[in-house]
């Protein structure tokens, strides 16, 4: 996907999400560390490059929109996307945020690195028609990937989410996942669905019904 890094991201990749200076340091020491790591950069706007030096896998860098469960930030995400863009194999950025950083989109492509296209909803679970429109904006964009997130508190919810990855999985790359009660279960069961990532924080949660990396490497291997 990037041909700056010359990496091969598996079908099914496990990202191990650091959101703290701890999981900075945990991902440093990790002797099995998983295939790429997201750096949450809105979590961590004092960064500097030289503290990523002994990580051991590619990274993926967003800045989330606080709209989709960032944290606000001093000075504005573009600065931060694009200083950390030369280390990244993969940014992610909301579809909402297209416009605002238009810029750091289109700098990827000079870099040669991949675009993951987001959208998060903590509230609910939207209906099909609403996803089906967001994964066409995505496409139109140039996005790699279109990652969705939403609360799923049913069943119902869940089987939106699954019908959706099972139907559009032919038209581009997807990542789907759910938090709330069939959070959990939402990223044992679309791994195998074909979801093409599959995220866990390292230690800290920053939703209900996320796996945390142990929990989830449990089950992977």
């Amino acid at each position: 996907m990037n041909a700056h890094h010359r990496i091969k991201i598996p079908d099914c990749a496990l990202v191990g999400v650091i959101a703290s200076i701890d999981e900075l340091r945990l991902a440093t020491r990790m002797r099995a560390p998983p295939d790429l790591f997201e750096l949450r950069l809105d979590h961590l706007p004092n960064l500097r490059e030289s503290q990523l030096l002994k990580l051991r896998r590619p990274l993926i860098i967003t800045a989330r929109h606080p709209a989709e469960g960032g944290k606000k930030l001093r000075s504005g995400r573009r600065d931060l996307l694009l200083k950390f863009l030369p280390q990244a194999t993969l940014v992610d950025i909301e579809l909402r945020s297209l416009r605002e950083l238009r810029e750091v989109w289109e700098e990827t492509r000079r870099l040669r690195v991949g675009r993951i296209c987001s959208f998060h909803d903590f509230k609910r679970t939207p209906a099909p028609a609403v996803l089906h429109k967001k994964l066409l904006g995505a496409r139109k964009a140039g996005a790699d990937v279109f990652k969705v997130v939403t609360r799923a508190d049913t069943l119902r919810d869940l089987l939106t989410l699954f019908e959706f990855l099972w139907s559009e999985l032919s038209s581009m790359r997807l990542c789907v996942m759910a938090i709330g009660k069939f959070g959990p279960i939402s990223r044992l069961f679309f791994r195998d669905a074909g979801s093409s990532f599959i995220y866990a924080p390292l230690r800290h949660p920053l939703h209900h019904g996320q796996l945390t990396f142990r929990q989830l490497r449990g089950q992977h291997d």
